[in-house]
């Protein structure tokens, strides 16, 4: 299906992301900074990488009919943008560094597979609002973290060993917008059954923190234990597991289920 190949080439950068972070230590010295041309190409290349998925998350909700001609237009410009890096350098403390041509294949893979997919028809209005909300949801945590003046949101427990590597890399995997990514899959496929698993996986940063200080006895300095939940998280996460279920009641009892419009094949 090239409309699940779409999202999932779109978001493949920023699952790639982390593992492509470098870390060079501390300097002692002054260091090379980048220039403001670098910083220009990487930072819009960047936001244009971060967006594309909410874009064609909200058009797949809202403008199902204009998710591929629009998508593919927003696809060619983020390529366009990423390519840029690959003629780019940018200056870290490591050395000078290029654009991942890898990148810039899912990219040109996503206006392939948008090119490829057939106009959709609208969701039912209520399904359409709830993964909205899931959307935005895990968006407004990731950007509260992002413009945090200590980069953390909510109350951690005082974990140690495995269990404080594994809350850093999931504190990471927000930071690169990553749980936004997976929201923004699940939007897109939002018509298909396999759609609430995503919110199985939100619950994953959801409910680690007090799962994390039950099962190992740690410490918190948090005024409630209810304050280790990551709450938009485990809202976005219910709401994408309940996104499948119908209002009882809503055509009376004991009408037939509504019949969603079917959603075209691409060939």
């Amino acid at each position: 299906m090239f409309r699940a190949l779409a999202i999932l080439a779109a978001t493949a950068p920023q699952f790639l992301s982390i593992l492509m972070l470098e870390d060079c230590g501390y300097f002692a010295y002054e260091v090379m900074e980048p220039s403001p041309l670098e910083i220009v190409v990487w930072r819009t290349a960047g936001y244009a990488s971060t967006l594309l998925p909410l874009v064609l998350a909200f058009l797949a909700l809202w403008a199902p009919r204009k998710f591929p001609k629009v998508g593919a237009i927003c696809a060619a410009v983020t390529l366009v943008l990423n390519a840029l890096t690959l003629l780019v350098p940018y200056t870290i403390p490591c050395g000078q560094t290029s654009g991942e041509l890898l990148v810039v294949a899912c990219h040109a893979v996503a206006v392939m597979a948008l090119l490829r997919t057939r106009p959709g028809h609208q969701l039912p209005r209520l399904r359409a609002a709830v993964w909205s909300a899931v959307v935005l949801l895990v968006l407004g945590r990731a950007l509260a973290r992002s413009y945090s003046s200590t980069g953390i949101v909510g109350c951690w427990a005082d974990l140690k060993g495995t269990w404080a590597l594994t809350a850093y890399h999931l504190d990471t995997a927000e930071g690169l917008y990553i749980w936004v990514g997976l929201a923004a899959i699940g939007a897109v496929l939002a018509p298909h059954p396999s759609a609430p698993f995503v919110g199985l996986a939100l619950l994953v940063p959801a409910l680690f923190h007090p799962v994390a200080w039950f099962v190992s006895s740690a410490q918190h300095g948090c005024s409630s234990t209810f304050e280790l939940f990551a709450w938009p998280h485990l809202i976005a996460g219910v709401l994408a597991l309940l996104s499948q279920a119908r209002l009882a009641g809503r055509a009376g009892p004991g009408a037939p289920p509504e019949r969603e419009p079917a959603q075209p094949h691409s060939p």
